[in-house]
C-alpha cells in the first residue's frame, strides 16, 4: 500500500495511517522469506490445509472501491477481506470496529506503528490463533494486527474488515483472473503455468515491497528501463517521480492535482498526465494516465515508479513466489482507455451538507460553466450532493458526454449550472 492514496479531482480522501502499519509489518515478518513447496514446512504465517484432494481453492472476488475484495470466514464468521501485495506482511490486518469486535478475537498484546521518528505512533493490538476458511482451503494459526477504531480505517475501507497479504502470496501460487472474477490458490510444488502469457521476475525491494521490470516510453521518444514497485492496493495506474535517476520528465500537457496526504496529514501536490507507453513483459500499454510526484517531494513516494491495480487489472495475474515469478496474460480490458475526472473540479470533503469547491481548472467544463472556488455544491442532478459517496461520484464524473447539473450555494444564493463532461487530460 502506498502512502499516497490517490485523490481524484472529484472528492479528496482523508489522511491514511495504513502505510506505516504495513511497513512495520513487512519488516517484522521478513518480507523476503522463501516460499514452501509443501505443507510440512511453510515459510508463510501459520499452516494451511486443503479441504479436498485436488489441492486447489477457487473463489469469487469483486473490485470494490478500487480494491480486490472476497468473502471468507474468520473463526466461523462471514467477512469481506481485501487482497494486497504492496508489502508482504505476515499478519492479517483488521480495521478495529464493531464488525471486528464481533469476531471474538482474543487480543494478547500491543504494537506501535508509525513512520520512523513519528512522535505519535498508532497503538494497535495483536491477536493470534485465527482460522481463515475459504472454499477448498483452511488457513489456521494466523496472527493479526488490529488498528484502533479511533483511526477511522473501518470507515475508509467500508465494505471490508481487513486485508490479507503473505497468508496467500508467500505460501501458495495465487491466480487472479479479472475476466472470470476468481482467485485460485494452488500448491507451488505441483504448479505449472499453462496457456498464453509471459513470466517476469518478481523481486524484493529494500523497502519490503516487491517489483517487476518495466519500461517507460516518453513523448520525446526516450525510453527508461527500471523496476516498477507493484501495489494491488493502489487504485490507479501508476505513480511516477519526475527527475530522479532516470530523468523522468514532467508530462505535457499536465493537470495540477492533489495526489493525497502523507502520514502527517500534509497534502502532496503534483500533476496528472499521460505516459505514451508503459511496457510490462513485452506487452505495451498505450496512453496511460498517471500521477507525477515532483522531484522535490520524492521522499513522499516509496519508489521511482509504482504501478497499481488500475494498470495491473488489464492482465490476469499469477503470483508464484516459489519461483519469484509473476505471469502476465492480457485480458479483455487490456485496450480499454484510461480516463480521469472530466469536470475540472477539485472538491473537498463533505461539510454541513455540501461539497465545497476548492479548485476549478481553467479551460474545463466546470470552469466554462462558471463554477467558482468557494462555491458549495448542494445538489448534483436530483440528489443531495452529499448523498454521493466518493466512488459513485468518481464514476459519474468519468462518463464522457454525461450532462452534469449542479446547484451551488454562492454567498447564500442558490445558482444552477450545468455542463457536459469531456476529457480534460
Amino acid at each position: 500500500m502506498n502512502r499516497l492514496r490517490e485523490r481524484t479531482p472529484a472528492v479528496l480522501l482523508p489522511s491514511l495511517l495504513l502505510v506505516s502499519i504495513l511497513s512495520v509489518l513487512a519488516i517484522a515478518s521478513g518480507a523476503c522469506a522463501d516460499t514452501p513447496t509443501d505443507e510440512a514446512a511453510p515459510a508463510g504465517p501459520g499452516t494451511y490445509h486443503w479441504l479436498g484432494n485436488e489441492k486447489v481453492a477457487r473463489f469469487p472476488f469483486d473490485v470494490y472501491h478500487g480494491d480486490i475484495r472476497f468473502e471468507a470466514e474468520i473463526n466461523g464468521h462471514p467477512v469481506h477481506l481485501l487482497l494486497d501485495d504492496g508489502f508482504l506482511w505476515d499478519p492479517l490486518l483488521f480495521w478495529g470496529g464493531p464488525e471486528v469486535d464481533a469476531l471474538g478475537l482474543a487480543t494478547e498484546g500491543e504494537i506501535e506503528v508509525g513512520d520512523e521518528g513519528d512522535d505519535d505512533p498508532l497503538e494497535a493490538t495483536t491477536a493470534s490463533g485465527i482460522t481463515l476458511r475459504l472454499p477448498g482451503i483452511e488457513l489456521r494459526d494466523q496472527t493479526a494486527v488490529i488498528t484502533p477504531a479511533s483511526s477511522g480505517n473501518s470507515a475508509m475501507w467500508e465494505g471490508s474488515v481487513g486485508q490479507v497479504s503473505a497468508t496467500f502470496l508467500r505460501q501458495m501460487v495465487v491466480e487472479i483472473d479479472f475476466d472470470a472474477g476468481t482467485i485460485t490458490l494452488r500448491e507451488p510444488a505441483t504448479f505449472r503455468h499453462q496457456g498464453p502469457g509471459v513470466a517476469v521476475p518478481w523481486t524484493p525491494l529494500e523497502i519490503g515491497a516487491w517489483s517487476i521490470p518495466g519500461r517507460l516510453v516518453f513523448g520525446d521518444g526516450r525510453e527508461a528501463a527500471l523496476d516498477f514497485m507493484m501495489d494491488l492496493g493502489y487504485n490507479d495506474q501508476a505513480q511516477i517521480v519526475t527527475g530522479g535517476e532516470h530523468g523522468i520528465p514532467r508530462p505535457e500537457p499536465a493537470l495540477p492535482a492533489s495526489l493525497g496526504f502523507n502520514i502527517q496529514g500534509e497534502e502532496i501536490r503534483g500533476d496528472l498526465g499521460r505516459v505514451p507507453t508503459i511496457e510490462l513483459g513485452g506487452y505495451r500499454v498505450a496512453d496511460v494516465l498517471a500521477s507525477f510526484v515532483a522531484e522535490d517531494q520524492s521522499d513522499q513516494a516509496f519508489h521511482e515508479v509504482m504501478i497499481g491495480l488500475g494498470l495491473l487489472s488489464r492482465f490476469n495475474l499469477t503470483f508464484d513466489m516459489s519461483r519469484h515469478q509473476l505471469w502476465l496474460v492480457p485480458n479483455r480490458s487490456f485496450r480499454d482507455p484510461f480516463e480521469h475526472d472530466m469536470s475540472g473540479l477539485d472538491l473537498g470533503l463533505p461539510e454541513d451538507g455540501v461539497l465545497p469547491v476548492i479548485a476549478v481548472h481553467p479551460g474545463t467544463p466546470a470552469a466554462e460553466a462558471g463554477v467558482r472556488v468557494g462555491d458549495r455544491i448542494t445538489k448534483i442532478g436530483d440528489r443531495s450532493a452529499v448523498d454521493y459517496d466518493f466512488w459513485e461520484l468518481r464514476r459519474l464524473l468519468r462518463t464522457k458526454g454525461e450532462l452534469i447539473r449542479l446547484v451551488v450555494d454562492r454567498e447564500g444564493e442558490a445558482i444552477e449550472v450545468s455542463f457536459r463532461l469531456r476529457r480534460v487530460i
